[in-house]
């Protein structure tokens, strides 16, 4: 008699097999989603774009408002990085960018203050149309734009209400109401004037406001006419000019310790009521407001000698794309995307808000009431004059700028003499064009 199949003893054969296959199915399409999930993530850091921006640490507010906007944009844009540097030294930008230059290291989006030089020798790329008719301001170079206007800005008198109104003081009509202040404060024990001569860019302001009144007045195209050989530094104007600004130094309405005095440094004096009035942009008010949050200030331009108020109108800031980045169809694109998306409305005015200054595009700024940025934005709309020239400028020679501030601060120290001084400044103005002295 056949005996029947043993099933029992065959099923305890099979069960392990079966879960062996099962669990070797799993691993297997555990490792084919966990290697595809990785190639995924290997091709989408391939295609992130990287772009380079380089901009110059103009004050801690400019500082802050572009990295807040590199943050936003990536946030927004993951497929595109940006690595940005601040040059933080306290010296004149444009040798900096030399050295990146000479490095081949301009990146791939700049911050220019004239981007003439640069698009001549080839350094830049044009920016697009899409991008350059969304602001009021483009800088163009035979033809083409070079440079978008990244905002507007001022400079102007950052003062203490409190002093002003305990010493009754009132904003001045001309320049000589504006001395009367000056010497009611000295006579009170503060300086009147704080000035960092230390960081050397911060000299233009003073220099820059007698140029506006004492130089530009007459000939506004004075810059042009130096280098067509028509006029000089040694000349009536510009004596003016300088014995205007040397007599707020000798007497004696500037920090004495002026020369190695910091920009950084006049906040924590102002602050402390060591100094009530500061030449400088608005952006210097919120670092004064975060050392002393009870501090009051006001703003106002200092009046030429008929009481014609100039607003400095700074058009200065661009943003450029180097050629090697114009060359990269993805890069150039990237950036573009970039700068379109800066100047929509609500980024930019965050921006501007942040950093102290004024847009270039058709959005309205709106300013907190009572605020010290409303009160320069309706002071600068309700200037006479404004003026967007000044040393420094396109029309100025590569080079002179830094010499001629140094020798400046040569005048207002007392080791030269005005004359002996501007005669020097001329011959930098010759040499910085290729001339002889």
């Amino acid at each position: 008699m056949n005996k029947p199949p043993q099933l029992g003893k065959k099923m305890k054969i099979v069960i392990p097999l079966l879960f062996i296959a099962l669990a070797a199915l799993c691993i297997s399409l555990f490792f084919e989603v966990f290697t595809s999930g990785n190639a995924a993530d290997t091709d989408d850091e391939a295609e992130q774009i990287e772009l380079e921006l380089v901009y110059a640490y103009q004050n801690p507010q400019w500082n802050t408002a572009v990295e807040n906007a590199v943050k936003e944009f990536e946030e927004e844009h993951p497929e595109i990085s940006i690595q940005y540097e601040v040059n933080y030294e306290d010296t004149v930008y444009e040798e900096l960018l030399s050295r990146h230059i000479a490095r081949g290291e301009l990146g791939d989006i700049v911050q220019l203050k004239t981007p003439e030089a640069y698009a001549a020798s080839g350094l830049l790329g044009s920016v697009s149309e899409e991008v350059s008719s969304l602001v009021s301001s483009v800088y163009t170079y035979d033809g083409e734009v070079y440079g978008v206007g990244a905002v507007e800005s001022t400079w102007g008198i950052l003062y203490n209400k409190s002093l002003f109104e305990e010493y009754g003081l009132e904003e001045p009509e001309t320049y000589s109401d504006f001395l009367e202040i000056c010497q009611t404060l000295q006579k009170k024990g503060v300086t009147p004037i704080g000035v960092g001569g230390s960081d050397l860019w911060h000299m233009e302001y003073w220099v820059n406001h007698f140029f506006h009144t004492d130089v530009l007045t007459a000939d506004a195209d004075w810059l042009k006419q130096c280098s067509l050989g028509n006029v000089s530094w040694t000349d009536p104007a510009p004596t003016t000019m300088m014995n205007n600004l040397s007599s707020l130094f000798a007497a004696g309405y500037v920090n004495e310790n002026w020369l190695t005095a910091t920009d950084t440094s006049l906040s924590y004096m102002m602050s402390e009521g060591e100094v009530a009035l500061l030449y400088t942009g608005p952006w210097t008010a919120a670092a004064i407001e975060k050392l002393n949050p009870d501090m009051e200030l006001g703003w106002f331009y200092v009046p030429d000698r008929t009481g014609t108020v100039y607003a400095t109108d700074n058009l200065d800031t661009y943003w450029s794309v180097t050629a090697e980045c114009a060359a990269d169809e993805e890069k150039y694109e990237a950036a573009m995307t970039f700068l379109t998306w800066f100047y929509s409305d609500e980024v930019y005015l965050s921006f501007c808000e942040t950093s102290c200054t004024f847009p270039l595009t058709d959005a309205e700024p709106d300013y907190e009431e009572g605020a010290v940025q409303e009160e320069v934005w309706e002071a600068f709309c309700a200037a006479e004059e404004k003026v967007s020239v000044y040393i420094g400028n396109e029309d100025t020679p590569e080079d002179f700028e830094k010499a001629m501030l140094e020798t400046v601060q040569e005048i207002l120290s007392g080791s030269r003499s005005v004359e002996d001084g501007l005669q020097e400044i001329q011959d930098i103005w010759k040499q910085s064009e290729g001339g002889e002295p």
